[in-house]
């Protein structure tokens, strides 16, 4: 068994990292914000999983879970290795999303910001000469109450007041990877050395479609569907690349969101009936 340190270990990826490493029997340190002992004690592997994504009300907060922090661990700290959890977002607008991919940063997206940051975030993790690896997991899916995340947040409403507004075409299409695949493929991850200096999607694969997800809401809760005309962001994603992940993991296989959704549907329901 090993030590492990989560950062974002209170977090919904984290969250269920941190759960499946102690069920495993690790041992596991979950850092509390500004925890100074981080620079001094043995932090075991290390999964850093404390990202920001809020561009518009917290732009220095990005900066500082997705580069700063990072950049003073990878200096400061002691550790055996470090997984960096990175997006596939970095793909959005781009032709191809394998990991070797060239990337460029949209002009018009307003979340540019997180992409850079997460980049910027992966390029110090590689240059720092430490055993570091990064994982870009793709729009990670589960049940989560509280979140502000697209699928958690539609879910709720068609629970709770019977209606979904949709602020995106029936066409947009996203990847979506359970938080239970990304956790496992993580600790996996982690064990394999072979990993050291790698960037690894985190993916199912295949795109699913806003109007996909919109049917089987509107088959499970009865609820109404309201599609708004508003230009929307230029947002396109390429089918993500996951190839690399099984040649690491050959048996990894993820779940599918709109088999999953039914029971996510269900899950919502109880907890929230239970609150």
């Amino acid at each position: 068994m090993a030590l492990y340190t989560v950062f974002g270990g209170r977090g919904f990826i984290g969250t269920e990292i941190v759960t499946q490493l102690l069920s495993l029997g690790h041992t596991v340190f979950v850092p509390t914000r500004d925890d100074i002992t981080i620079f001094e004690r043995d932090l075991g592997i290390v999964i850093y999983c404390a990202g920001n994504g809020d561009c518009k009300n917290t732009p220095f907060s990005v900066l500082e879970a997705n580069v700063t922090l990072i950049s003073d661990i990878l200096q400061k700290s002691q550790f055996k290795r470090l997984m960096y959890i990175s997006s596939t977002r970095v793909y959005m607008n781009q032709l191809q999303s394998s990991e070797q991919s060239e990337l460029t940063i949209c002009v018009d997206d307003n979340r540019r910001l997180f992409n850079l940051t997460k980049l910027v975030g992966e390029e110090l993790c590689l240059k720092s000469g430490r055993d570091v690896c990064v994982l870009r997991p793709s729009n990670v899916y589960g049940v989560a109450l509280n979140s502000p995340l697209f699928l958690p947040a539609i879910t709720r409403n068609a629970i709770n007041m019977g209606k979904v507004d949709m602020y995106i075409p029936p066409s947009y299409a996203k990847d979506y990877v359970s938080v239970s695949d990304v956790a496992s493929s993580c600790i996996a991850l982690s064990m394999l050395s072979s990993t050291t200096q790698q960037v690894i999607n985190i993916a199912a694969g295949v795109n699913i479609k806003a109007e996909q997800i919109a049917n089987i809401l509107q088959e499970k809760t009865q609820c109404e569907i309201v599609w708004h005309e508003i230009d929307f962001p230029n947002e396109k994603f390429p089918i993500t690349d996951t190839t690399k992940i099984l040649s690491f993991i050959p048996n990894y296989k993820a779940k599918s969101v709109l088999a999953d959704l039914e029971g996510m549907i269900e899950r919502f329901t109880i907890e929230m009936n239970g609150k």
